[in-house]
């Protein structure tokens, strides 16, 4: 009863309070730990816990797959340019579902949810329409094959212990309780697969009526302070591309004016517009949007000078300065300045009495009270953000300088880590590490960036559930509600059907509160034992308990990716059960259907 009130505790103060979550799952495992439910070398375990370490590596990995650009590559061809939400739920799951019956859920989602926040922004709505469904699609994805996801193996591990006990104690084992080969491989997918398509279609479907709109980032900044012109590298992909093709027509915070080809202007560009090498594309945009087109690969500054600023992309960052009366280049033009050979910094566009100068950059005259876009490195703020040339100067905001040419090599290791992981080559902690130590000594990420791209928050979160989980496994109270349900349903009536369906909620209801592991462990022995007491086949029971203990859609802390979307989509407690419980409802009732039809119970 004791645990039962801390989990209560922990979810009123999720519900009803501010409290972070980590800090409300830490309190929680301290008072578990206070009164005695759980010994505190084993309440604390978790934090050491593989999944901890590999989602830390997987934060690692995924900034060397943003820091040189490789997601952006990568996005459009999974999923295109959709332009509604429902496009967007339909394209990030289906490729997410089908990856995750083959590989960990951990590292798609990661992969997926930088992608997932970009459309959000370039749809202009809020990332909680869209993080959500990314979860729970790699969590119905897990239920395709038996590595979907690490719960389908322990429960199959505990089995294979249980028919050696059974064997070695002479007791007959019915051949048809044993499965081998492809069956055992894919066995989970009997009702997986119906579970993932009918899942799907719910998200698709309903997710836009059912998710919360926890609101977009928006930017009150004037959405045409600045003209920018860019040249199309000879050299880079864009060549030949329209503009379609390569993404500059729905850019946020952006849009292509202008096109200057061999001395002509071409306004009003349609999307079957092809790019020429060194076509001169003049944008109209904010801040904001200037810094998402710093990350197309084969775009450069028009006059050449940002390539010359002295500074590695790590370290690079985008400010705007207000010129000061008596700075020393009032009156001149940028080229009779010298700008980035005195600051180091250059001039991207020029913001002038609440209006944009147009033309080239080289050709502007300055005057006081200008505001200056400058792409330049962090040291500037310090050098020069307070001398006499400028009256204020301050960073632009999440202005990123990706590496282009380390794109490849990004992807390369990422397709090693996912190979590694699919074919069980090496362990999925070392080869997601080895991954973040590729991306980290080739350069894709510094070890500054690599860090800092690391969320504690998640991970001291998900160690605090590890060790609630243990709490609960150790009290008897995940048996307990386990038991329950079971003799409920035999009170009932309901016959074989009714068992496994009653075992397949109480491995869902007990990942809600002890993770897919914990449920694994606590309602397989109850599974064996019904099927024993009803002379019944184990193995549908046994396949129902890799169904609901994956089963994890009613709660922030019940698995990982859940975790990972709950920050960056600003959900509530309440959001997920509204979504979840459908989807647990379509699970059961497929488990429930579906899993007797090919693995009888007699």
């Amino acid at each position: 009863m004791v645990v039962l009130a801390i989990l209560l505790l922990l979810i009123a103060a999720v519900v009803f309070t501010r409290a972070p979550l980590d800090v409300a799952m830490v309190g929680c495992l301290v008072l578990a730990v206070l009164a005695g439910e759980v010994d505190p070398g084993q309440a604390f375990l978790g934090f050491a816990n593989t999944a901890v370490l590999m989602i830390g590596a997987l934060f690692v990995v995924a900034a060397g797959l943003r820091q040189t650009g490789a997601i952006d590559r990568i996005a459009p061809l999974f999923i295109g340019r959709p332009k509604s939400e429902r496009a967007v739920i339909a394209r990030l799951g289906l490729p997410v579902t089908t990856l995750s019956g083959f590989m960990n859920t951990t590292p798609l989602v990661a992969m997926f949810l930088p992608v997932a926040l970009d459309l959000a922004r370039r749809l202009k709505t809020s990332p909680s329409r869209f993080l959500l469904p990314l979860s729970f699609a790699g969590i119905l994805g897990g239920q395709l094959t038996l590595v979907g996801t690490a719960s389908n193996l322990v429960v199959d591990g505990l089995y294979q212990e249980q028919l050696a006990i059974w064997s070695e104690g002479r007791i007959d084992v019915d051949p048809a309780w044993r499965i081998e080969g492809a069956t055992r491989f894919l066995a989970v997918g009997v009702s997986g697969v119906v579970a993932a398509v009918l899942g799907l279609g719910f998200l698709v479907l309903f997710g836009p009526l059912l998710l919360p709109d926890r609101g977009a980032e928006s930017s009150r900044e004037d959405p045409e302070r600045y003209e920018v012109r860019f040249k199309v590298m000879p050299d880079g992909p864009l060549v030949r591309r329209t503009i379609e093709q390569a993404g500059l027509r729905h850019l946020p915070d952006l849009f292509l004016a202008a096109i200057e080809r061999e001395g002509r202007r071409l306004g009003a560009v349609g999307p079957d517009e092809p790019l020429e090498a060194s076509d001169i594309l003049c944008f109209v945009g904010s801040t904001t949007g200037v810094g998402e087109l710093r990350r197309i690969a084969g775009l450069e500054a028009e006059d050449d000078q940002a390539r010359k600023v002295e500074a590695p992309p790590a370290i690079r960052t985008m400010v705007e300065a207000v010129i000061a009366p008596n700075a020393s280049f009032v009156g001149r033009t940028v080229r009779e300045s010298q700008f980035r050979t005195i600051y180091n910094a250059a001039i991207l566009a020029v913001h002038r009495r609440g209006e944009r100068v147009e033309g080239r950059i080289g050709d502007i005259t300055l005057e006081a009270g200008d505001v200056l876009l400058l792409e330049t490195h962090h040291g500037f703020l310090s050098s020069h953000g307070r001398g006499n040339a400028f009256y204020l100067a301050t960073t632009v905001d999440n202005a990123r300088f990706p590496r282009h040419e380390k794109a490849p090599l990004a992807i390369a290791i990422l397709i090693g880590m996912i190979a590694c992981l699919a074919t069980g080559l090496l362990s999925p902690v070392v080869a997601t590490w080895l991954a973040a130590l590729a991306m980290v000594g080739t350069r894709c990420v510094n070890a500054s960036m690599a860090r800092k791209s690391i969320d504690f928050s998640v991970l001291i979160t998900i160690g605090a559930a590890i060790g609630l989980g243990t709490a609960v496994s150790q009290s008897g109270l995940g048996a307990a509600i386990g038991d329950g349900l079971v003799e409920l349903a035999a009170l009932v009536g309901g016959g074989d059907r009714l068992l496994l369906a009653a075992i397949v909620l109480s491995g869902a209801i007990v990942a809600q509160v002890a993770t897919n592991f914990g449920a694994a462990v606590i309602v397989f022995p109850i599974a064996i034992s019904t099927a024993l007491s009803i002379g019944s086949s184990p193995l549908p029971f046994v396949l129902g308990v890799m169904a609901g203990a994956g089963s994890n859609f009613l709660t922030p802390f019940g698995y990982q990716t859940n975790l990972m979307v709950y920050g960056p989509g600003r959900y509530r407690f309440l959001d997920f059960p509204r979504l979840g419980l459908p989807l647990l409802a379509i699970v059961i009732t497929c488990a429930t259907v579906m899993i007797p039809l090919v693995f009888p119970f007699r």
